[in-house]
């Protein structure tokens, strides 16, 4: 049953686009429906973004969120074979603690306690904070050299149109 399935998805997964109702027949581009549309319904249409429409730190906060979120599954992924691999040094290198990565570990279906599952949850969100932080700053230093080197221009620049 599992494998009909699974050669099911396959097969949905592996079929064109066009058969779900995709316009491939008209040659018209994205922008002139766009513009069908702003003449049809000229009121519904958002108006775009400008650049300056938010703050700054809402552009940063939304990064360091977007950042700190994305590599916490990375976090919890590496926090635990790091966890995994101190266990198997601390037991001399026992086959029976082995990592699990590695095909060992003696009882295969031993569930992590409660302990180890906070333990290994808490490291992985201060790695996660450790990396948000760390592109915070990184993205900071960016923008500063962005600006002095601007402001260098625009002194290098003044001092050619006055002479």
């Amino acid at each position: 049953m599992r494998k009909i399935l699974a050669l099911m998805l396959i097969l949905l997964l592996s079929l064109p686009a066009g058969l779900f109702g995709a316009d491939t027949s008209s040659s018209s581009s994205s922008k002139d429906k766009n513009n069908e549309l702003e003449d049809v319904y000229p009121d519904l249409l958002p108006e775009p973004y400008d650049p300056d429409e938010y703050p700054a730190w809402t552009k940063k906060t939304r990064r360091f969120i977007v950042v700190f979120v994305g590599s916490y599954p990375l976090s919890v992924f590496f926090t635990k074979l790091g966890m995994d691999f101190y266990d198997w040094g601390y037991h001399d290198f026992k086959s029976d603690y082995s990592p699990s990565i590695l095909g060992g570990g003696g009882d295969k279906s031993r569930k992590m306690t409660t302990d180890e599952i906070k333990r290994v949850s808490l490291t992985a969100l201060a790695v996660s904070g450790v990396v948000a932080v760390a592109d915070f700053v990184i993205q900071e230093i960016k923008e500063n050299k962005r600006e002095k080197a601007a402001k260098a221009a625009e002194r290098k620049w003044r001092k050619s149109s006055s002479k």
